[in-house]
C-alpha cells in the first residue's frame, strides 16, 4: 500500500528562525510583563520585522499568528 503525503508547508525560512523568533518576543506574550496583565502581542510584528528584515509581510504575519499559539501550547503542556 502506498501513502502519499502532501505536504503542504511553505514558510520554510519562518521554520528556520522560529525558535529564536520565540526567545526574542517572549516578553511581548508573557501577560505577567506586559500592562495590567495583558500581553504585548500587537508588538509582535514589529519586533520580528525589527529583528529579521528580509521576511516578507505575510511571512512576518505568520510568526505574529504562531508564536502566541506555541507560546500558550507550551506553557499547558509544561
Amino acid at each position: 500500500m502506498d501513502v502519499y503525503v502532501d505536504d503542504q508547508r511553505r514558510h520554510h525560512r519562518v521554520r528556520a528562525i522560529f525558535e529564536q523568533a520565540l526567545e526574542l518576543c517572549q516578553p511581548l506574550l508573557d501577560p505577567r510583563q506586559g500592562i495590567a496583565g495583558q500581553a504585548l502581542t500587537h508588538q509582535i510584528p514589529m519586533r520580528v520585522r525589527e529583528h529579521f528584515p528580509d521576511l516578507t509581510q505575510e511571512e512576518v504575519m505568520v510568526l505574529s499568528v504562531a508564536l502566541p499559539a506555541a507560546w500558550v501550547r507550551r506553557r499547558v503542556n509544561s
